[in-house]
């Protein structure tokens, strides 16, 4: 699992998100196939969005959360 918990940063790291890729992602749940997890777009919002664990990589830790909204 990448050392990966609740708020880490990770990396998009394939194709699997075309569009994605390179991305910085705030993980807010763990699942048994990767994550669930934001991206903050500026002045726009956030989008939600699901990565596999082969398509990623663990980046660190955030200093800021961002409040869950489902």
């Amino acid at each position: 699992m990448k050392n990966i918990k609740e708020n880490s940063v990770i990396q998009i790291t394939e194709t699997g998100q075309e569009g994605w890729v390179g991305c910085l992602l705030q993980v807010n749940e763990i699942k048994s196939w990767g994550v669930l997890g934001w991206v903050q777009i500026p002045m726009k919002g956030s989008a939600y969005l699901r990565v596999k664990f082969e398509d990623l990589e663990h980046i660190g830790e955030a200093v800021m959360t961002h409040p869950v909204e489902y």
